[in-house]
């Protein structure tokens, strides 16, 4: 769930900047979401604190993000009222008691999967039409942006979900390329909708409103739930209060791209705190913090 949200959003900023070459920016992403898994102790102190509020705001930049996403893709022209809607609605549902269990986990990820799959088959049957290569094309410049921009979809998920999600999603990635090329795939954030065009294959938007859905809204449960116990695990309606208007302002001010950089960017510094809060120089916080600099000066210098 949250790879196909993450990848939602991702994929016009990563297509514009890279072009074929975000397929290693988000290998990169996932390698770096991979190498953060077994770096992050127990932080202590005034320091370890601050670096330990990271993950929290973090997650609550991704929820931000699915609702951008989500008002994108299903009420372009309200996304600003449609994407503070969407995160005061999941706010409700967290204050409610309202949470995602493993089976129906289970059940969304495996919709989503066959979603993927049917959306790989689709666009490698038809062939795309002949499209010139124009001068200024995106290339291995944008790698590291394109690194940054994906690395919310991997952020966090444990190594099965994070090596199955990171197939799918050059998989997915790979399949927009080709129909679409970098060129028009990056031109809008409702990216999937111009590869369905290309393809000729429009009829088939209601099924992509029905993926966004499926992608966004449990992704963006998760994240604000766990955002939410660590603002105030005391108290949940509190807690979601405080993260809910925090999140809907967000999403109402921030545009799509916006939303893309401030989830890439606060996930690369969660990264990067990760390796700081270790205070050991073992070779994974080593690979970290390398990896985490070197797509903050992409993120940075890209602009």
């Amino acid at each position: 769930m949250q790879v196909g949200a993450g990848l939602l959003g991702a994929l016009a900023v990563a297509a514009s900047a890279a072009g074929w070459w975000l397929l290693g920016g988000f290998a990169l992403a996932a390698l770096l979401a991979a190498c953060a898994q077994w770096t992050v102790p127990e932080p202590e102190g005034r320091t370890g604190r601050l670096l330990a509020g990271l993950p929290t705001v973090s997650a609550l930049s991704r929820v931000v993000l699915f609702a951008s996403v989500f008002a994108a893709y299903s009420v372009p022209a309200y996304r600003p009222l449609a994407a503070a809607g969407f995160v005061v609605l999941v706010a409700v549902a967290d204050a409610a008691g309202i949470h995602l269990g493993g089976y129906w986990r289970r059940w969304i990820a495996g919709l989503l999967i066959v979603a993927a799959l049917a959306f790989v088959a689709l666009c490698v049957a038809i062939e795309p039409a002949a499209r010139p290569e124009p001068p200024g094309s995106p290339g291995w410049s944008g790698l590291l942006l394109a690194a940054a921009v994906g690395l919310p979809a991997f952020a966090g998920l444990d190594r099965r979900r994070l090596a199955a999600g990171t197939v799918l999603a050059l998989a997915v990635a790979a399949a927009a390329l080709y129909q679409a090329g970098p060129v028009r795939l990056g031109l809008s954030p409702t990216s999937l909708r111009d590869v369905l065009a290309a393809a000729d294959a429009q009829a088939l938007e209601p099924v992509l409103g029905v993926v966004v859905v499926l992608a966004t809204a449990p992704a963006a449960l998760l994240a604000f739930t766990a955002a939410r116990e660590a603002v105030r695990p005391a108290n949940r309606v509190r807690g979601a209060l405080v993260a809910g208007l925090a999140a809907a302002l967000a999403a109402a001010v921030l545009t799509p791209l916006g939303a893309v950089l401030l989830a890439a960017g606060l996930a690369v510094a969660e990264a990067l705190a990760a390796a700081v809060a270790t205070g050991r120089p073992t070779g994974r916080a080593v690979a970290t913090g390398v990896l985490a600099v070197a797509l903050l000066a992409g993120l940075v210098f890209a602009w």
